[in-house]
């Protein structure tokens, strides 16, 4: 399973090296590669465009070692929490990523150790660029934008292989916030060993069966740049925290939720983000 993981995430996590060398490969070679960084690469091309600031979480500090380097050689100045850096120097890179008139647009950070505990309201956009067993540690790493303070609309892109293992990860993971959210929403939060009296079996195979239907197939394919302007349009948030115009609210962009090589994602009540 890691290495399925690896595979999706870059090539060079599944073998160390660079030909045996202690070097990088060139940056096209890098993007060239691994079809989730070229798709990472166009998505940051256009955050930018817009003046967007970007956190991009991984739970492999490796990833972060590569973005780092590619980021490096395109001249762009990073800035980077993980495990292994220091408090201080925690505080510093925080400060100056949320200066609004620093030039550090992108944050790269583990999800584990840079998912609690850091404000960082100046960035706008978050990119999670692997997900994490565990759902809510992604909802963590999506509320460090989502602070008080927050005063722009705020996207969240997550990034999957498409007919990878990621799929079933991603659905795992939303069974289970759709699992959590059942059992609270009926009220039996502190009683989830009676899960089985709360929900009839057909229920719970509804909630964590895997089914791949024409929809499914038709999401995991390339994404146009079409629909990634689509996708990447805040129009609609931007009215939502408008005034009260009727016009205005009437011609708000309404993004289908399904489309080839994406799909929104509603959160559900007991989400944070």
């Amino acid at each position: 399973m890691i290495q399925l993981r690896k595979n999706c995430n870059h090539p060079d996590l599944l073998e160390s090296a660079f030909d045996g060398s202690y070097f990088y490969p060139p940056v096209e070679q890098i993007v060239g590669q691994c079809g989730k960084f070229q798709l990472l690469e166009r998505l940051l091309t256009k955050l930018f465009a817009r003046k967007h600031k970007v956190l991009i979480f991984s739970q492999w500090t490796k990833i972060l070692d590569i973005m780092d380097y590619y980021f490096s050689e395109k001249g762009l100045k990073v800035c980077r929490i993980d495990g292994s850096v220091k408090l201080e120097e925690r505080r510093r890179q925080i400060n100056e990523f949320n200066d609004v008139d620093s030039d550090f647009r992108i944050f790269l950070l583990s999800t584990r150790a840079g998912g609690l505990g850091i404000n960082l309201t100046a960035a706008d956009t978050c990119v999670l660029y692997d997900s994490d067993w565990n759902p809510q540690m992604d909802l963590q790493a999506m509320d460090r934008c989502h602070r008080i303070g927050q005063t722009k609309p705020v996207h969240v892109y997550r990034l999957a292989t498409a007919q990878s293992v990621e799929g079933r990860m991603l659905k795992r993971a939303f069974s289970k916030l759709r699992l959590e959210h059942v059992v609270i929403g009926k009220g039996q939060f502190k009683a989830e060993r009676t899960l089985n009296n709360i929900m009839e079996e057909e229920d719970l195979l509804e909630l964590l069966q895997e089914e791949e239907d024409d929809e499914d197939k038709m999401v995991q394919t390339e994404i146009s740049d079409e629909d990634m302007e689509k996708v990447l349009d805040r129009t609609d948030l931007l009215v939502a925290s408008g005034a009260d115009d009727e016009d205005a609210k009437a011609e708000k962009f309404v993004l289908p939720l399904k489309g080839p090589g994406w799909e929104v994602v509603i959160p559900t009540a007991t989400d944070h983000a």
